[in-house]
């Protein structure tokens, strides 16, 4: 039931890509890659492809940053103890390991916690500090990647004489929590230039405050001021797990962050490259997203969290290689987890779409709440279209969504608020509960709401093509050497689409795994190896007719010590597929 998708490549002003090709020296495709990414002078195409920590912007633009570091610094004099509270997912885990890692060495005493999500939910819990604080007389709180929304649990915690600090990315509400300090870029009256980081760089930004205000104080009296690029490791590998836009300050942060896990003196991560067969010298934005992340995010998912966060914080090679072992063995049984839960709820979806429905929501007693969200995901990617996937355990329907690129979940969830006992989240992943008896009127509502925002039209999956490109240009070292100034790829920086003309000639197409078309291309007497994963099906319509028309990206290959740019099928177009 997967749609056809629709070829759309923007117009770009030649113009502007032939002036910043000429300006910086880049290849005349590169540079029209980059005007059709908005960047329309050679100065900001150079800030770009050539970021550097300079660019970060002040962290005492953010509102609320003098408040928290002045806090925090009286709390260190006066040898109070902090509590820094995380959600349970990759930014919340690297989030506080980046404010406990920094804080104890400058000599603090740090509790991390997190919520379960099998018995706690997310969000902000004042039970959690209750229990955490330990005889504690007193503390200060820190959250990172959540707080925005939880008034109560903030006034709650507040009652109980602990100042708190809220650092978090989402969404505020229309209250906001009555924290002694608020961090977040997202609300009203913040001055912050870059609205969009991750989780984990607010509380990267709150470390950058709380450096430079001790320093102004003279807290090192003439030693060396601790370096935070070494925490970088850690940002990126938060920031590009929790996909928000690649641009400005994330992309400053993550791509030195890349540069800092190539040598990482972090025993956790090193492990972790290990245990998920990752080349740590060739390292990218791709091995995070499919192999470091979702290892981490195995324990909040299957099991307890805190076994993520002490693999990040471990001073110990020999647990860190346990704690790897143990994350790299919870990720497979997510996965099996995952494949049943998706196969029922690809049925339910199936019958939905059929009947006509925009907005699919989808439910199960005791699907596992730790994979519904990338059961969601998923679905969305099949039908095109915004999903939410809920389970019932113990008396509540938990819930997990997704939406296509142009659709605001989160607006859309809020107009079905009254049903809900509670949400959050962004624009395209969002968490919500209800009573089990709502879900019936949940659903139709939520499908009429989607019905009156989106047409058949926008349905409709759409590949978005950046140029058009012959043999000679990808076997062109400048134009390879300036695709890789490109990256990092993800949210907001997506990895370029080329597209063939249907002149090049496949060769020996065949079946690998399971699925999957490996061949090779050949024009003007050269030969390129590619991939198209998922494309099985189509051999035999490729050895009828070798011309198609392909979209790729173009990628470095390492397949026993041998590395050699690739195409990697994206789509493809032949006689029979139109």
């Amino acid at each position: 039931m997967n749609k056809e998708k629709k070829w759309l490549q923007m117009d770009w002003d030649n113009g502007a890509a032939q002036t910043i090709a000429s300006d910086l020296n880049i290849h005349p495709t590169i540079a029209s890659i980059l005007v059709q990414r908005g960047f329309d002078n050679a100065s900001e195409a150079r800030s770009f492809l050539y970021p550097t920590l300079l660019d970060l912007a002040s962290p005492f633009l953010m509102k609320g940053m003098n408040e928290a570091v002045a806090l925090i610094s009286d709390a260190m004099a006066n040898r109070i103890p902090f509590i820094i509270y995380g959600d349970y997912d990759v930014d919340g885990a690297t989030g506080i390991a980046v404010l406990a890692l920094f804080l104890k060495k400058l000599g603090q005493d740090v509790t991390c916690c997190q919520p379960n999500r099998l018995i706690d939910g997310y969000g902000f819990h004042a039970d959690l500090i209750r229990k955490n604080r330990g005889r504690a007389e007193k503390c200060v709180v820190i959250t990172v990647d959540c707080g925005i929304t939880d008034v109560d649990g903030v006034r709650e915690v507040k009652e109980m004489g602990f100042p708190v600090i809220v650092t978090d990315h989402h969404a505020p509400s229309s209250i906001l929590p009555p924290a002694d300090a608020i961090i977040n870029p997202l609300q009203p009256g913040c001055a912050f230039p870059f609205k969009y980081p991750a989780g984990v760089g607010v509380a990267f930004y709150l470390m950058m405050g709380l450096r430079s205000h001790l320093n102004e104080k003279g807290f090192w009296k003439g030693g060396d001021v601790p370096n935070l690029k070494v925490l970088l490791d850690l940002v990126a590998i938060g920031t590009i797990s929790d996909m928000v836009p690649l641009k400005s300050i994330n992309r400053v942060l993550v791509k030195a962050g890349l540069e800092v896990l190539s040598t990482t003196d972090n025993l956790g991560l090193r492990s972790l490259m290990e245990v998920s067969g990752v080349n740590p010298l060739r390292i990218s934005a791709e091995d995070i997203s499919f192999r470091i992340g979702p290892r981490i995010n195995a324990a909040g998912r299957t099991g307890d969290p805190g076994k993520a966060l002490e693999l990040l914080t471990t001073d110990n090679a020999a647990r860190a290689k346990e704690l790897a072992k143990e994350l790299d063995f919870q990720n497979n049984q997510r996965k099996t987890l995952q494949k049943d839960v998706y196969d029922a709820a690809l049925t339910i979806a199936e019958n939905q779409v059929q009947s006509g429905v925009n907005g699919l929501v989808v439910s199960g007693d005791d699907w596992h709440p730790g994979v519904i969200g990338i059961v969601a995901s998923r679905l969305m990617n099949r039908f095109y279209r915004p999903v939410i996937v809920l389970t019932t355990v113990d008396g509540v329907a938990k819930g997990s969504g997704r939406s296509v690129a142009d659709l605001n979940l989160l607006e859309i969830i809020r107009g079905c608020e009254e049903l809900l006992e509670g949400f959050g989240g962004h624009k395209n992943a969002a968490g919500l509960s209800m009573l089990p008896e709502h879900i019936q009127a949940f659903t139709k509502k939520f499908d009429s709401i989607v019905k009156e925002m989106i047409s058949e039209e926008d349905l409709a999956p759409k590949l978005m093509i950046d140029t058009r490109v012959n043999s000679d240009e990808i076997l062109n070292k400048s134009f390879l050497d300036d695709l890789c100034r490109l990256e990092p790829f993800g949210m907001g920086n997506p990895e370029p689409v080329f597209k063939s003309d249907n002149s090049w000639q496949i060769r020996k197409p065949h079946v690998v795994g399971t699925d999957h078309l490996k061949f090779f291309l050949r024009e003007n007497g050269l030969i390129l190896n590619a991939i198209g994963f998922g494309f099985g099906s189509l051999v035999s319509n490729l050895k009828a007719d070798p011309h198609a028309e392909l979209a790729f990206n173009l990628r470095l290959n390492e397949f026993k010590g041998k590395t050699e740019w690739q195409i990697n099928l994206v789509d493809i177009r032949t006689a029979s597929t139109g």
